[in-house]
């Protein structure tokens, strides 16, 4: 008995549809095609990738089994939670980079970053030291 993987010259050729299949779907031949068929549409090319992907969304969590209205529903909390990490993330994240990277120039040079940035020239105004306290006594009204 001979293995299937192993080549058999005695065999017939395949049939002209099974190697339309085989050309088609293969995974050898796919990226040249890919190749041929992407540098043309890049806006089609762009929404067939979002398709794709909430597609894949749908089946990894079950949603393609939902009748409409269970899907809005299902969809509305996952947008509801995503733009609330998203706020989260804008409002907290700018002022805790700020505190990490301060106590990192501690660790580094054993002095605040305030007395760095001083003795460095960047937070000079006039010489004298810009803090926040300083900037808020100096604010124009409006």
């Amino acid at each position: 008995m001979q293995s299937f993987y192993t080549s058999n010259t005695d065999m017939s050729h395949a049939p002209a549809a099974m190697d339309e299949l085989i050309r088609k779907y293969s995974s050898a031949s796919a990226p040249a095609a890919f190749r041929a068929q992407r540098s043309f549409y890049p806006f089609k090319r762009f929404f067939d990738r979002v398709r794709l992907e909430y597609y894949r969304y749908e089946v990894t969590f079950g949603l393609y089994v939902m009748t409409p209205s269970e899907k809005l529903v299902a969809n509305t909390f996952v947008v509801v939670v995503l733009s609330l990490l998203l706020w989260a993330l804008l409002l907290y994240f700018p002022s805790l980079l700020y505190h990490k990277l301060g106590r990192l120039v501690w660790l580094l040079t054993g002095h605040s970053s305030q007395e760095v940035g001083t003795a460095l020239g960047i937070l000079e105004n006039n010489g004298n030291a810009i803090s926040p306290a300083s900037m808020a006594e100096h604010a124009v009204p409006s």
